[in-house]
């Protein structure tokens, strides 16, 4: 996983703290993944060909990887559009923008008779997400905003099948590389839309559909201000976890957690993600490193905070700690205690 840090130095003191505290509150949260199988790695090329996605198979997926086109700059014509549209609704305010976390919903697939039904869509697509810790503790950091995108037909290309084509404002498609879940946009287009709003944090592009699907466009760093953008369906409830595994990413510079016994044991530098080290529980103590204070402490989901040794992850990632939150689709009971 490959995730740009640049964003950061963009942010005030109070927001960086924020996502901070969001971040270290998730790894103390309660369930962790389970053995996956390794996708294939993606040949990589040139940063202004393709973009790097992550997206999920299903609902009980693992995450997956992989290269799609990067999108044409926007002609002067999509960009007058751009900028003729996008009215801003607020749908919760916690305090004025820049205090709190700005999380931003882009609308694609309605047509401008359907944007109350994306107001709706967007209100109850945040009550799930915001119902998952850790984010369920810290509602009142956040500021949640609404931008309008008139698309000129209803739905998204891709649902139900392959050859279906809709005319939309941000391109939703699924079937993007080939990849039936992988819910892809134009993320110029989407740029031109979520900038309207002042200072975004997470951006969110909730696509009018009832099919289970997302994507993770986590290496994109924004000169709005955000640092990657989430897909997900408007009217599946599964696909809410899409969207709080992606802005694990995003907004807490979190790793994944997943366990792949192909590779081997981590053997590089300390990562900067707050929820992997390579040390052990004693360096991480005399260190004070990352969740040092609740070494020995219960974790909410019933285990005990360590550092567990033998962890095998992709590819070759050093270790999270015990029973915290692998921040993709959750798997309640699931305990990581190989050693």
């Amino acid at each position: 996983m490959r995730r740009r840090k640049s964003g950061i130095a963009r942010r005030t003191p109070l927001k960086i703290a924020t996502a901070a505290g969001i971040a270290l509150a998730a790894t103390l949260a309660a369930t962790a993944g389970a053995t996956a199988e390794p996708d294939a790695p993606s040949p990589r090329s040139g940063a202004d060909s393709t973009q790097h996605v992550e997206y999920f198979t299903g609902p009980a997926g693992h995450p997956r990887h992989t290269e799609v086109p990067a999108p044409d700059p926007l002609t002067t014509k999509e960009r007058k559009a751009a900028a003729d549209d996008g009215t801003v609704v607020p749908i919760v305010q916690n305090g004025p923008v820049g205090s709190k976390a700005d999380v931003v919903f882009v609308g694609d697939g309605y047509t401008a008779s359907q944007q109350g039904d994306f107001h709706a869509d967007v209100r109850t697509k945040w009550a799930e997400v915001s119902a998952v810790e850790p984010y369920a503790s810290y509602k009142n950091l956040f500021n949640v905003w609404a931008v309008d995108a008139h698309s000129r037909q209803s739905g998204v290309s891709g649902d139900p099948t392959s050859d279906v084509r809709k005319d939309t404002a941000l391109g939703s498609a699924f079937y993007c590389d080939g990849i039936e879940r992988l819910l892809c946009v134009d993320t110029n287009k989407v740029e031109a839309y979520a900038s309207k709003a002042a200072d975004p944090d997470l951006v969110i592009v909730l696509s009018n559909s009832t099919k289970y699907g997302g994507a993770g466009y986590n290496d994109i760093t924004s000169p709005s201000g955000y640092d990657g953008i989430a897909t997900a369906s408007s009217d599946n409830e599964q696909s809410s976890q899409v969207v709080v595994h992606e802005t694990g990413h995003s907004l807490g510079k979190l790793a994944d957690e997943y366990v792949y016994e192909e590779y081997g044991t981590y053997t590089g530098a300390e990562p900067w993600e707050s929820n992997i080290s390579k040390l052990t529980a004693a360096q991480l103590t005399a260190q004070k490193k990352k969740w040092y204070r609740w070494i020995g402490q219960s974790s909410p989901d019933g285990g005990t905070r360590r550092r567990v040794r033998g962890r095998r992850l992709l590819p070759a990632r050093p270790v999270p700690p015990d029973g915290q939150l692998d921040h993709a689709h959750p798997r309640p009971g699931v305990q990581l205690t190989r050693t």
